[in-house]
């Protein structure tokens, strides 16, 4: 069982997230969206049988306006295109406006912290409608289990926490999920379909939704033989409800390809943070 860690993380609601994502999409349209050069007049259109009829309108009060003829078409196209570029940029800049409002308003860290700015003898009397994150992640963490034992005379490797592994490419791993703060427990038994009891190199905790992901690292990629183990594990994985890149992390290498500390970071802030 591995020892304590200590998460440093500020945990942060995923749809904070999600929003701010929304608002950087929402203002690169913006900034695409070119400044029409002006052009006066208003557009009128008519439809005759299956054709349309293009009609600028300059004049207060003139209802009808001046017929604009096939060869006039771009000046159609010029007051068409600069008409849709103001509504689109007016919905873009609501919305962008819609979305700081809430950012502004939304504090998610509020109910935990109805609950611990409560009197330490008032807490201790009330059950609150959702475990604090530090709490959860403390328990979490705590939870009693027995990993895959160590053979004997095997290599020993030790993380940064002084959590046991079995190679240097678990160190690496290990090492940056404490990092950026993500809770692991280091070969839980997880039980999958076909299969029995696996103990997934890591299961990691997402603090910021409370799901779990587990990651496994497949090593020896150059031998085939274990190749093709790791690629009926990976099948068994998906067959108990594991899908890749969502609650599931694979990592690999290769005698001539090592382990990317790149590769890792990016797979955390992805899908851990």
């Amino acid at each position: 069982m591995q020892k304590t860690q200590t998460s440093h993380n500020t945990f942060t609601d995923p749809l904070i997230g999600e929003l701010q994502k929304r608002k950087s999409q929402l203002q690169a349209l913006l900034s695409h969206i070119p400044n029409s050069k002006p052009t006066n007049g208003n557009l009128r259109i008519d439809k005759c049988r299956q054709s349309y009829q293009y009609y600028v309108v300059t004049e207060k009060g003139d209802t009808k306006g001046t017929y604009l003829r096939r060869k006039d078409l771009r000046r159609a196209k010029a007051l068409a295109q600069r008409d849709y570029n103001n509504a689109a940029a007016a919905v873009i800049e609501n919305q962008l406006a819609t979305i700081d409002t809430f950012l502004e308003a939304f504090h998610p860290e509020a109910l935990d912290q109805a609950f611990a700015s409560l009197h330490p003898g008032r807490r201790a009397l009330v059950a609150p409608v959702r475990e604090p994150d530090g709490d959860f992640v403390a328990a979490w963490q705590h939870t009693p289990y027995t990993g895959k034992p160590f053979e004997i005379n095997a290599p020993e490797f030790y993380t940064g926490t002084g959590v046991r592994v079995r190679s240097k490419s678990e160190v690496i791993i290990a090492d940056a999920l404490s990092r950026a703060g993500i809770p692991y427990r280091y070969e839980y038994p997880t039980s999958v379909k076909g299969w029995g009891t696996l103990y997934p190199d890591f299961t990691c905790l997402r603090p910021s939704t409370r799901d779990e992901i587990i990651w496994e690292h497949f090593g020896l990629m150059g031998d085939s033989d274990y190749a093709e183990n790791a690629i009926q594990k990976i099948a068994h994985y998906v067959a108990s409800g594991y899908t890749l890149g969502k609650n599931f992390v694979a990592t690999f290498e290769s005698g001539n390809t090592p382990l990317s500390l790149k590769q890792v970071e990016s797979y955390i802030k992805s899908l851990l943070t």
